[in-house]
């Protein structure tokens, strides 16, 4: 799907959202953010929970007047409006490291760091065409 589709599937889903008849949607996105945003983070967890609650809100509008009618299509878009707005609120908790993932992060990179300091791409029998010292670090 391209940018402008994905923008058009936002616009239109937060279009819907604004109807009166969509009060129940809309309290139940605000409640899984604020009920997400509330537990420690948990990658496995987190996943799950982020794509049980897209999976029955995706099922919910289809069947729920405000998309009566709507293609297949539409219905995807509405789908990945709604994913973008959830995920959208929820960025900075979801892609926030935890601890154990910072710690793991350093260990690999001071390794790649010592590795850096002996092999060297033609140690590789990468062309030197392809040989670029600000790609390679």
């Amino acid at each position: 799907m391209e940018n402008a589709d994905v923008f058009l599937g936002l616009h239109d889903f937060l279009e819907r959202m604004r109807q009166p008849s969509a009060a129940d949607f809309v309290k139940s996105i605000k409640s899984f953010i604020v009920s997400f945003s509330n537990n420690a983070p948990d990658p496995e967890r987190d996943s799950a929970a982020v794509q049980s609650f897209l999976a029955n809100m995706e099922a919910a509008f289809r069947a729920h007047p405000l998309w009566a009618g709507c293609s297949e299509e539409e219905l995807d878009s509405a789908g990945e409006g709604l994913e973008k707005y959830v995920m959208t609120k929820l960025f900075t908790r979801v892609f926030a490291s935890i601890p154990d993932d910072v710690k793991t992060d350093e260990q690999l990179s001071e390794k790649i760091a010592l590795v850096q300091q002996f092999v060297r791409p033609e140690n590789l029998d990468i062309k030197a065409s392809f040989q670029n010292e600000t790609s390679w670090l």
